[in-house]
């Protein structure tokens, strides 16, 4: 029997040093689309109340609050983006023309001129959509091991994201190419995987996986999270054209190389990373997932000894370099291991900073880093700028008789 509400539970909530306001996420069992066709909208107030409980039927990921308050939230797998009043009902759809090119779209919608909407949708200070998408090439004398580096050579198809900035009317302003910004050979240790070979592109690698678009008002740039390249990149909004690489050094060639941050004194790179956002004027925040913890054709980090953070960096640009600021997760009492989906936002009044581990992946009762054949939890933490809990969260199902896995893709907060 399908469960009317999620298996959430406040855990703890010192309300009078919170964020006043509202936060939303969205859950889902499982962690693949195949797995349960709903999911839900929830929201929980600054005292810890649920405030929203709204169940949709098709798989739920990104949300984001509005100018005006109401809500964005999409629908990967279906090819559908909502907007929806604060009691959950929807007053708009639009779907991407891909999806829906062989039959009827939902009433009213509007169509997008896109193949795919996935993971992450933004809103620009002028009322635009940034959407992900995706494309396929093939690709010559590529790789076939992120282990050895000697291995042969083949050629490969590789799925690559695009970054469109599109109206609210459905109309296409400019695209950005992944493949035309990036250097489409070089690898990390999750740059081989299948994740889109139920989705359109058969027997791809999944090179870039593209998770988070943030827009920085300080130079009209976006600040995009390259989960399949362990790096953050900032280019140009309207030009594309790329200013810097936040991540490892290693396997970036010329003329790629000259984009890297060199790192201050510190600074402990990030792995695998969602949710990127400019914080401040050269400040930038991820939720680092920390899969891996080392480049392709290095040892990996097991997965018990792992960790997830929420870690910001503050950039000069004309150094061409970066350091690390502030983070919360690394230290040992502080320690969660969440492989997949995740959030990072850094909050206006209080400074304080909200942590989604929206994938939190166990076998055998241990850390995994993978989704696949794993029970999974999520957590949702509020934290003061010195790292005090303030909120805590769970999604957690182990419990029931029959227990199901849950995730969270990230959360988003709407003011008092």
């Amino acid at each position: 029997m399908e469960p009317q509400s999620p298996p959430v539970r406040v855990r703890a909530c010192a309300a009078s040093q919170r964020e006043p306001g509202t936060m939303y996420f969205t859950t889902r069992p499982g962690g693949l689309p195949v797995r349960q066709p709903y999911a839900w909208l929830m929201g929980v107030d600054q005292q810890g109340e649920i405030v929203l409980d709204r169940k949709f039927t098709g798989t739920s990921q990104d949300v984001r609050v509005q100018p005006d308050g109401s809500l964005l939230f999409s629908q990967s797998a279906q090819g559908l983006l909502y907007e929806v009043n604060v009691d959950g009902e929807i007053q708009k759809t639009w779907h991407s023309r891909g999806k829906w090119k062989d039959k009827s779209p939902p009433p009213h919608s509007t169509e997008l001129p896109i193949h795919h909407i996935h993971h992450t949708v933004n809103i620009l200070p002028n009322g635009n959509f940034l959407i992900l998408d995706a494309e396929a090439r093939d690709f010559d004398n590529w790789h076939t091991s992120t282990s050895d580096p000697n291995a042969r050579r083949a050629r490969a198809t590789l799925v690559g994201d695009i970054i469109h900035e599109i109206t609210r009317a459905g109309e296409l302003v400019r695209s950005h190419h992944l493949l035309d910004i990036l250097d489409p050979y070089r690898i990390t240790h999750g740059s081989m995987e299948d994740y889109w070979h139920k989705q359109g592109f058969p027997g791809a690698h999944d090179w870039s996986h593209v998770n988070a678009v943030g827009y920085d008002i300080h130079d009209d740039t976006l600040v995009v999270s390259v989960r399949h390249q362990d790096c953050m990149v900032k280019i140009g909004r309207t030009d594309g054209r790329l200013r810097w690489i936040l991540g490892n050094h290693s396997g970036w060639k010329a003329p790629w190389s000259q984009y890297l941050l060199s790192p201050e004194e510190g600074l402990r790179w990030q792995f695998h990373q969602h949710d990127s956002s400019a914080t401040a004027p050269g400040r930038v925040m991820c939720f680092d997932n920390g899969n891996y913890r080392a480049p392709a054709f290095e040892r990996p980090l097991e997965d018990h000894e792992n960790f997830s953070r929420a870690v910001e960096f503050e950039v000069d640009q004309k150094a061409m370099r970066v350091r690390q600021v502030w983070e919360y997760g690394e230290r040992a009492k502080e320690r969660i291991f969440a492989c997949y989906q995740g959030g990072a936002l850094r909050l206006s009044v209080t400074g304080n900073t909200f942590m989604t581990f929206g994938g939190m992946c166990f076998k055998d009762g241990k850390p995994f880093g993978s989704n696949v054949g794993a029970f999974g939890r999520a957590r949702l933490i509020e934290v003061t700028a010195a790292g005090e809990v303030v909120f805590d969260l769970e999604v957690d199902d182990s419990s029931s008789a029959e227990p199901m896995a849950y995730s969270a893709f990230r959360s988003d907060h709407r003011p008092a």
